[in-house]
């Protein structure tokens, strides 16, 4: 049963989306870290679209274990409407259908850096359709509280093919 998280302010909330779109963390590795610990801090008014696709324990050990295009696809509730491309050093990620825009695009020279390319651009891109205090977006929750409800919408999943050279790839990142 997942745990319910205190939500942050939407304006820190996307504040803290903004460094990890900008680079600042050092790392893919802390940034997906980052990422995975405001999922479970997300505003009370986004939690319906927005989660991990797994358990937070298990994104982390996807993490120590060096698995980060594993981990940065599971940044989606619904990981099989993302979809990644391409390769010499870039790689596309499309989220296919999101709750609120058509597609969404990101490039990186891994997959987990065009993975939370995708990620940031599309959750900075309802800050700036409805603004911080997402007005207009979704009406909050009516989970008791200690309960945190399953994301209702996806924003986005994961059906990876790196198109380059047509290799199927398992979840965790690794080559069939």
């Amino acid at each position: 049963m997942p745990v319910y998280r205190e939500p942050l302010d939407a304006d820190l909330w996307f504040a803290r989306i903004e460094i990890i779109a900008n680079g600042a963390l050092d790392s893919v590795e802390n940034s997906l870290r980052h990422a995975g610990h405001l999922l479970e801090l997300t505003p009370e008014k986004l939690r319906p679209l927005v989660g991990l696709a797994i358990p937070p324990d298990d994104f982390e050990l996807l993490l120590e274990d060096g698995y980060l295009d594993g981990a940065a696809r599971h940044l989606f509730a619904s990981p099989e409407l993302l979809s990644t491309e391409g390769g010499d050093g870039t790689i596309r990620a499309t989220i296919q259908r999101s709750a609120l825009h058509p597609k969404i695009y990101g490039v990186g020279d891994s997959v987990a850096k065009a993975v939370l390319n995708a990620w940031t651009t599309c959750l900075l891109s309802i800050k700036a359709r409805y603004g911080a205090a997402l007005s207009g977006l979704v009406q909050e929750s009516s989970a008791p509280q200690g309960h945190r409800p399953p994301p209702a919408l996806a924003i986005a999943t994961v059906t990876e093919v790196v198109s380059s050279n047509n290799r199927q790839l398992n979840d965790d990142g690794s080559p069939t």
